[in-house]
């Protein structure tokens, strides 16, 4: 029996040591905690091994009293436990200093009383008793039990307070403790009175300390894992439905039952796993997207599949994770879309329509398709006039029509600004329906104050590994051509357009360069009385091309009046104009005079006045000898504005000639508002008339109204000696024409014409 119980003791002193050098490797307040207790149980169970086993009355003596030190040093640090175990004793630091200091205080009699006995002796050692005998009237010894009772009352206590309070799930840990420490004070109240050797409340001390390591560190009741994860799974946002191996539904929580409308017949639910599972070739995990209908509304959930294994890869469960993702994938949809599609109208985005229609050209060896493109003649202007929201509301509104009158495979983006673009197989597109969907939109949208016309380009696709961007550009360069033909609203492209274009390019890729070198000339046309002696002459330009040689204005002003760049040009030449007037005028020349050209767009981009006014004051010319002509055409495009400008300018001392009289509508009625110096009669006003009779008569009453309202007249385009007579007959006396000279170089006109 003395053997058996040694055995014991020593395999519970070992086991509190791996206890304490484990609780050693951990962090924590906490783990310093139970280490010093553990720590202090192992020292306590080594000291009561000597105690018990090895003989000599001193040494037993000495460790009686250790034992009795060091079971208040435990019932300290049990406390310490509790406090940081349960959050009970923090507040409490004056009992815990008075403690500590008791315990030293116990500590050092107990030690002296090795040598004096002044509280106990040992008076018989046996191989199952030892006896001790109190000293009589000290009263160290009976504090000791009164104190260390004390301390397991304050711990039971505590401890019952925590089982009462504690959720069923961890009530264990603490109920398990309160067993042992109420065993183990029970076990030593009843040894205090025995001198027997088997105490039985050191084994309780020790499995308690050995216990309280496992339930710190080591247990976790199943229960408490499965309703902790049941609780989770049922607060998640996620819907999860577990399968056994049976194929039994063992869980769904409300989300999916929500979801599915999913009633206690679970049934269903069985059924439909089985199928499903049936058609899996792989059994191990899935993702997928369903789309569901709840109600009116369609909602996309993400399904995850997994199959769970034990640790010898045995079949356990299958469970189904379900997310909502309609919010996600709406608002993935939503940001292709805004990628894909115009934020305006909703067509198509250029990118997008470019990349759709070259798939359906390519793949589609069925059909033949063409590009319809149409633009809104002089956009612009709407912007300026009425505003950019009232543009948008347009734009809207052509987008609208547009796919209202596109059918089913038809493909329609917006390309820029007010470009639209369609792309149709070839034989659904009917040349009179396209016309009437015009009238349509114009109608829509026109209104008392303001027109627009719409135009349209057609490109038939024939090579279909062609970049969709040079289609649509080919389908645009057709509409552009008919802007000023307000005869028809549809043209179709063919290579001509194509050569004219790039001719157009070149020209504007290179204009800005041929200003800074000067490559443009200016080139004189006399203006001479009957007998071909100069007054004057108009400047006219010419392209000294450094590869073309020299190019006429046929092959460029269109180009620059188009793309509005002309004003440019304009000015280049009133310098190079005032430049030369400047020059003759430091010769003694004040005699001959240059006219120049103000185009109709020159009043919108530029100053006009500023401009010019600041070149005479550059040059120090007097404004009489820089004549300004100006077609009635740019006149009538803001007459009000322009009457002002022309006014401000004919004050400041500058001639001011109507160029081109004739060729409007309201010419007449312009020579009543407008006051000019000259005007200028076209011969092809003559040649254009059918009855050449009235033809003259008309001619000789405009030079006599020029005559009768103070203003000179210039008659220009005389190429024939008749002409000249039947002019000079009319009372014309100046004349500018091919009869008398071409437009000529300035050295040239200066040797021929200044040197008389």
């Amino acid at each position: 029996m003395r053997v058996f119980y040694g055995l014991i003791i020593t395999a519970v002193i070992l086991m509190i040591g791996a206890c304490a050098l484990k609780a050693y490797k951990k962090e924590g307040a906490l783990a310093r905690v139970v280490f010093l207790y553990e720590l202090g149980a192992f020292i306590c169970g080594i000291i009561f091994l000597v105690y018990t086993y090895v003989p000599g009355i001193t040494i037993t003596v000495l460790c009686k009293g250790l034992i009795m030190a060091s079971f208040d040093w435990l019932l300290i640090l049990l406390m310490y436990y509790t406090q940081y175990y349960t959050g009970m004793f923090k507040g409490i630091m004056g009992v815990k200093v008075f403690m500590i200091a008791y315990s030293l205080l116990e500590t050092v009699a107990f030690l002296i009383n090795t040598w004096t006995r002044w509280i106990f002796d040992i008076t018989d050692i046996s191989d199952d008793q030892i006896i001790v005998q109190f000293a009589k009237g000290n009263v160290l010894g009976r504090l000791h039990y009164v104190f260390a009772y004390g301390i397991m009352l304050l711990l039971i206590l505590s401890y019952i307070v925590m089982v009462e309070r504690m959720s069923r799930f961890y009530r264990f840990r603490y109920f398990a403790i309160l067993i042992l420490l109420l065993a183990a004070s029970l076990l030593d109240i009843m040894t205090t009175w025995s001198d027997s050797i088997y105490d039985m409340s050191m084994a309780a001390f020790g499995i308690m300390s050995i216990l309280i390591y496992y339930l710190t560190y080591r247990y976790v009741p199943n229960e408490l894992i499965e309703n902790t994860f049941s609780l989770i799974i049922r607060d998640m946002n996620s819907g999860i439905i577990c399968f056994d191996n049976a194929g039994r539904c063992i869980y769904c929580n409300g989300i999916v039952k929500e979801m599915y409308s999913i009633t206690d017949n679970i049934n269903e639910v069985e059924h439909n796993y089985a199928s499903w599972l049936h058609t899996q070739t792989e059994h191990d995990n899935k993702k997928f997207r369903q789309t569901i209908s709840v109600g009116d509304e369609r909602r996309s959930i993400d399904i995850s599949y997994n199959r769970v294994y034990d640790d010898k890869h045995n079949f356990i469960c299958d469970y189904f994770i379900f997310n909502d993702r309609t919010e996600a994938v709406e608002l993935l949809e939503y940001e292709k879309f805004r990628a894909t599609h115009d934020n305006l109208t909703g067509l198509l985005n250029k990118e997008q329509f470019y990349e759709e229609t070259a798939n359906v050209v390519r793949n589609d060896r069925n059909h033949t398709y063409c590009l319809v493109c149409s633009n809104i003649k002089d956009f612009k202007l709407v912007n300026e006039l009425f505003g950019i929201e009232k543009g948008d509301e347009i734009i809207k509104m052509q987008a609208g029509l547009i796919k209202a009158s596109s059918e089913s495979g038809y493909i329609c983006g917006r390309i820029q600004n007010d470009r639209f673009a369609v792309c149709m197989p070839k034989d659904s597109f009917k040349n009179e329906i396209m016309q009437n969907s015009i009238v349509s939109m114009q109608d829509r949208f026109n209104n008392a104050s303001f027109k627009i016309r719409v135009v349209v380009g057609v490109y038939d696709i024939e090579d279909v590994d062609e970049p969709v961007s040079n289609m649509c550009d080919k389908a645009f360069i057709a509409s552009e051509t008919i802007k000023n033909n307000y005869e028809t609203n549809i043209a179709y492209y063919d290579d001509k357009l194509l050569k004219r274009t790039l001719e157009e390019r070149r020209v504007i890729s290179e204009f800005e360069g041929a200003i800074e070198k000067k490559e443009f000339k200016m080139f004189l046309q006399p203006q001479v009385n009957t007998h071909g002696k100069a007054y004057g002459a108009e400047a006219l330009v010419r392209w000294q091309h450094p590869e073309r040689g020299l190019l006429s204005p046929f092959f460029f002003i269109d180009i620059l009046e188009t793309t509005g760049l002309i004003y440019k040009l304009d000015m280049y030449m009133w310098e190079c104009a005032a430049a030369k007037l400047s020059e003759w005028k430091k010769k003694g020349d004040t005699v001959h005079y240059i006219s120049v050209n103000i185009s109709t767009k020159d009043f919108y981009l530029i100053d006009v006045y500023e401009v010019i006014t600041s070149i005479v004051k550059k040059y120090d010319i007097e404004p009489k000898m820089l004549k300004l002509e100006i077609t009635e055409t740019a006149l009538m495009s803001d007459l009000k504005k322009n009457m002002e400008v022309i006014k401000s300018l004919r004050d400041y001392g500058f001639k001011i000639e109507i160029d081109d009289f004739g060729s409007g509508y309201s010419s007449l009625n312009m020579l009543k508002d407008i006051s000019a110096d000259v005007l200028k009669i076209d011969m092809a006003f003559l040649r254009a008339t059918e009855n050449e009779v009235k033809g003259q008569d008309i001619l000789e009453t405009i030079i006599s109204l020029g005559g009768k309202l103070g203003m000179e007249v210039i008659t220009e385009g005389v190429e024939t000696d008749k002409q000249l007579i039947m002019l000079t007959e009319m009372g014309c006396h100046i004349f500018q024409g091919y009869y008398f000279s071409k437009p000529i170089p300035v050295e040239e006109f200066e040797q021929k014409y200044m040197n008389e």
